[in-house]
């Protein structure tokens, strides 16, 4: 692991929130053809350097996701991060689930494939990295795909959802629960 650290020129005490910061500036700069997901990644980034005051509401494109409690959230406050190969029989089955619930919901889909390689369902996946891979998996989780993650835009912070394929019913009760979760800690720009 220091090695990975040497390398993107981080300690392991880099505080979180600066490794999340150079992270995405590593990632904005890596991969140019990419250029609408990351262009939409850098208003966001944009926008959250932005005081608070300044940032206009933008409508929602999509209906709110409604939680079992009744509270809302904005779609457009999260992301699902998916880890993927195109050789995983399980990512064949669980990737095109979760790219309809992706298109139903208005949940923003951001795919990273271990072999580099996309498959039918996100073939423009990108290639994680070792600082991506320490990023989501350094608190112990196995690497294994499909892994999933449920990320607010605005600030980052980054909740596991599954390792493996689920049906349709799953995945949303888990996508709920920790929806509950995030909001019961205070996460701001995710509830309408």
């Amino acid at each position: 692991m220091d090695t990975l650290f040497a390398r993107d020129g981080m300690s392991p005490r880099t505080p979180p929130l600066a490794r999340r910061t150079m992270l995405v500036a590593l990632l904005l700069g890596s991969m140019t053809a990419q250029a609408s997901t990351w262009d939409e990644i850098a208003a966001l980034d944009a926008a959250k350097q932005a005081p608070a005051a300044a940032a206009p509401q933008s409508a929602p494109s999509h209906t709110p996701f409604i939680l079992s409690d009744g509270r809302r959230v904005r779609a457009e406050d999260w992301k699902v991060v998916l880890f993927m190969q195109s050789t995983c029989s399980y990512c064949h089955q669980f990737d095109p689930l979760l790219k309809a619930i992706s298109e139903q919901t208005g949940i923003g889909v951001f795919p990273y494939t271990l072999d580099g390689r996309g498959d039918a369902a996100f073939p423009s996946a990108l290639t994680a990295g070792p600082d991506v891979m320490v990023e989501f998996f350094s608190s112990g989780l196995p690497i294994a795909t499909p892994t999933t993650f449920l990320v607010n835009v605005h600030t980052m912070t980054t909740y596991p959802l599954f390792q493996g394929a689920v049906d349709q019913a799953g995945f949303m009760s888990r996508l709920d629960e920790v929806f509950q979760i995030a909001l019961n800690q205070g996460v701001p720009h995710g509830q309408q």
